[in-house]
């Protein structure tokens, strides 16, 4: 049993590690997407789990990557940088596009900034 711990290498237990933590984190966001009742809950869900998720995942891949070739691998990293900068904006252009159109929420708005500036001009209700 100790030979078999004594084997395993730092780098190899961070990255599976990481890989568990990504994989739960994306199982809670498609989870989240399946469970909640509206289209703003679910984009919630699907943006912000998802995202530090498959960050993770490649945090996980960089790790493994670079124990093994001896050197710094930053494509994944790259890449963490480009999905933290993309999807919360798609995702909130998403809600915003649900909010213009007039998708409904589950339970109505505590409070609606948007309503008290009139900037936003209603589409037909979408069902």
């Amino acid at each position: 049993m100790t030979e078999i711990l004594t084997s395993v290498s730092l780098s190899d237990l961070l990255t599976s590690l990481l890989l568990l933590a990504g994989a739960f984190l994306i199982l809670a966001g498609a989870i989240g997407v399946a469970r909640f009742a509206d289209f703003f809950s679910r984009v919630h869900a699907a943006g912000v789990p998802s995202t530090v998720g498959v960050a993770t995942v490649l945090a996980a891949s960089a790790v493994y990557l670079s124990a093994h070739m001896d050197q710094v691998f930053w494509k994944p990293i790259l890449a963490i940088t480009g999905l933290f900068l993309t999807v919360p904006l798609g995702t909130e252009m998403l809600a915003r596009a649900a909010y213009i159109t007039n998708v409904k929420p589950a339970e109505s708005y505590q409070r609606d900034d948007a309503e008290e500036r009139h900037a936003v001009e209603h589409k037909e209700a979408v069902e």
